[in-house]
């Protein structure tokens, strides 16, 4: 995850936006979300936690993150388009070289 500039002195002091969000019932209530939407059975990948991580801190320190279901089916969908284009270039990648 790429940190804004004026984040690390606050991340290494625990105050940050991201920590704070990490701390928030926003978070716990996305990743109650994530889990369901993964079935639950495992525990989320860090890739889609890292996209919920970069996608919803800041907006939710300026009032103006989805509520946590709807920010879950967000963070969801992005993984779900970046797997499946993963999985594309794989499959073609294995073509190209048979």
């Amino acid at each position: 995850m790429e940190l804004h500039p004026d984040d690390h002195n606050t991340l290494s002091n625990g105050a940050s936006v991201l920590e704070r969000w990490r701390r928030s019932e926003h978070a716990a209530e996305v990743a109650a979300e994530l889990m369901r939407l993964t079935g639950g059975s495992v525990p989320m990948s860090d890739l889609l936690w890292l996209g919920a991580e970069s996608l919803l801190p800041r907006q939710w320190d300026g009032g103006r993150a989805a509520e946590p279901v709807e920010a879950a089916v967000q963070v969801y969908n992005r993984w779900l388009r970046l797997e499946q284009r993963r999985i594309e270039r794989r499959r073609q990648a294995g073509g190209a070289s048979a």
